[in-house]
């Protein structure tokens, strides 16, 4: 009988073997263990060298691998070929019969690519785009296992292994942030790139080799939710999050400010890490502090309230509906505590923007109806205080508390939604130098394009945004609307990538009939709407071409299987924030742009199943 099994694994290649041979097993099991993974902060067992004598090495049952056994038939390494192309990819190694750590080749050419982390091990994952045995990023690691990073970055004097648990600027976009709240990031961001040096000395942990990290220590996970201005996702974050580690010497608490999650288990750090004190919290999303480093120390009063404002908070979620209201009055009446106990201006223009926030946020979850009343006084008391950005804020945070109020009390949707227009032209005019104001011009800009049969309006307003926010953000995504609203007959340049990472130019498929369908997982019934529309004109020459604008590839893969698409498919990673959403200025999906065949935009303003009928049927006479 002939197997194929492994002769030698440190030459990764495969050839036949007579089974009954014992010399090359017994040498290929002492190569085994001798093997060790190739990032060494594992522990993994190691036989002693009787115990070696006594172990056990057999082909697995898929004849793809090579299992080996200690004398107790534990398992101690597997070394596998998992694409049966006659290499090992996959080298797995045990802690009492348990894999906890796995080093993986992936694009089969002999060498490790990405190390995996198991069981009792942790959930770490991290990816070594270059081979060069140092990782690259994280695809996945928990907020426990980001604060032990920081730790042992701290020991080792690290900047490097701490950089790749802070959140990068790809990651950010990922977060869908408004202007505002994505500047203080950012901010935090650049004091973190060049502060490294100084923190490893602040907090002096002696030994590298003797640190250990004990726990993170930090309250309850928050969930920060969607809304249109300063965060257009979910958010799940750690708010002043500690962790604790000792040296040869001592044991220390050291504050890591606020970790936020990214994806499925995989958290980033926002914030330079420091020794704890209690009088110097930090928050960023759910309890807003001044700008790091600027702040007085908070008074015992100050932590005392954000600690009840925290706990009343946490409650909400687990009462009845009709006890919601009355909570939510308690945490208003904590905030304006603070508001009048903090010892900065800076501090209190944050409390009072948290206040506007959580009256905004309670409204629109129908838990609060005297959010008109109470935002109505807070404006009135921040009008009066000759801080103009501030006011613009508020009053945009109560233009939406309104409209929410204004739905659940029921009657005339549109009217609402008119008196919305009206009220965010009222803040666009008014407070139109203000960060809130020109956010507001865009966010009317686009409603205006919904609603109006003319681009006139709306390019008005998108023109204002770009003039008003120019070199940002906000005024390129103004400058991608005009490009898109002004694009029908125009040959406009488009290239990108598509999902594979492979160059995208529209340029290339002149002669054909082309569309560029923009869409993602929230309109997946209108896209069912559209494919038969699509289907139907495949064969007179149309070439679809899918612009998916969801936050994060898993996402978007799972919306591409659930669509059963077929068609080329383009992405770039941050959503309505993503490269391709701002060159094309397209804020609310879905939406589509037809190009002709020769190269030029037929329609750039098609936004339903039937206005795309009609423009196939004239463009295919």
């Amino acid at each position: 009988m002939r197997t194929i099994i492994f002769v030698s694994i440190l030459f990764l290649c495969l050839i036949d073997f007579v089974f009954a041979q014992e010399s090359p097993l017994r040498s290929q099991l002492e190569q085994g263990l001798n093997y060790r993974p190739v990032q060494g902060d594992t522990e993994i067992d190691i036989p002693s060298e009787q115990d070696v004598k006594l172990c056990e090495i057999k082909v697995s049952d898929d004849k793809h691998g090579l299992i080996i056994l200690s004398p107790q038939k534990n398992t101690l390494r597997i070394f596998s070929d998992t694409n049966s192309d006659g290499r090992v990819d996959q080298w797995s190694y045990f802690q009492n019969g348990v894999e906890v750590y796995r080093d993986i080749d992936s694009n089969g050419n002999g060498k490790a690519d990405q190390y995996r982390w198991l069981n009792n091990a942790g959930t770490r994952w991290g990816i070594d785009a270059n081979e060069d045995k140092v990782i690259d990023y994280w695809k996945e690691i928990s907020a426990e296992e980001v604060s032990r990073e920081i730790v042992l970055a701290l020991a080792k004097n690290d900047a490097a292994r701490f950089l790749r648990v802070v959140l990068n600027e790809d990651e950010l976009k990922e977060l869908a942030l408004g202007e505002s709240l994505n500047n203080s990031v950012t901010k935090k961001i650049t004091v973190i790139k060049t502060g490294f040096a100084e923190a490893v000395q602040s907090i002096a942990l002696k030994s590298g080799n003797a640190v250990e990290w004990y726990q993170l220590n930090a309250v309850l996970p928050g969930v920060v939710p969607s809304n249109d201005r300063s965060n257009r996702k979910d958010l799940v974050v750690y708010e002043n999050a500690m962790t604790t580690a000792g040296d040869a010497e001592k044991t220390v608490q050291i504050a890591i400010g606020t970790l936020v999650k990214i994806s499925d288990n995989n958290w980033r750090t926002i914030d330079l890490p420091k020794i704890y004190d209690e009088n110097q919290l930090s928050y960023t999303f759910i309890l807003p502090t001044a700008v790091q480093g600027n702040s007085a120390p908070a008074s015992n009063d100050v932590v005392s309230l954000m600690n009840e404002y925290q706990e009343i908070q946490s409650q909400i979620p687990k009462l009845p509906a009709d006890q919601r209201p009355a909570k939510h009055k308690e945490v208003i009446s904590r905030i304006i505590q603070i508001i009048a106990k903090v010892s900065t201006e800076e501090e209190r223009e944050n409390w009072i923007r948290q206040l506007a926030d959580t009256i905004m946020a309670a409204t629109s979850r129908n838990e609060f109806p005297e959010g008109n009343e109470q935002m109505e006084t807070l404006f009135k008391t921040v009008s009066n205080s000759g801080n103009e950005e501030l006011a613009a804020y508020v009053r945009s945070q109560q233009i939406m508390t309104d409209y929410y109020l204004a739905l659940q009390i029921g009657g005339d949707d549109m009217r609402a939604y008119s008196k919305l227009l009206e009220n965010l032209e009222s803040l666009a005019t008014e407070f139109e130098k203000t960060e809130s104001g020109i956010e507001g011009m865009m966010q009317l800009a686009v409603y205006r394009e919904m609603s109006a049969r003319s681009a006139e309006e709306p390019l008005k307003w998108y023109s204002k945004v770009a003039q008003l926010a120019a070199g940002k953000p906000l005024g390129e995504k103004a400058k991608g609307a005009i490009r898109r609203l002004t694009a029908t007959g125009k040959e406009i340049p488009f290239q990108t990538t598509d999902v594979s990472g492979k160059p995208f130019d529209i340029a290339t498929l002149k002669g054909k009939l082309v569309l560029l369908y923009f869409w993602d997982a929230s309109t997946l019934p209108s896209l069912a709407l559209i494919k038969p529309v699509v289907d139907k004109f495949t064969e007179a020459g149309l070439q679809p071409i899918s612009v998916n604008l969801d936050a994060d590839l898993q996402t978007m893969k799972t919306s591409v299987t659930k669509a059963a698409l077929s068609w080329t498919q383009l992405y770039s990673q941050g959503g309505s924030e993503s490269s391709i959403a701002v060159y094309w200025g397209v804020s609310i999906p879905p939406y589509m742009i037809l190009y002709g065949k020769d190269g030029k935009v037929i329609q750039s303003r098609i936004q339903s199943a039937d206005e795309l009928q009609q423009v196939l049927s004239e463009a295919t006479k």
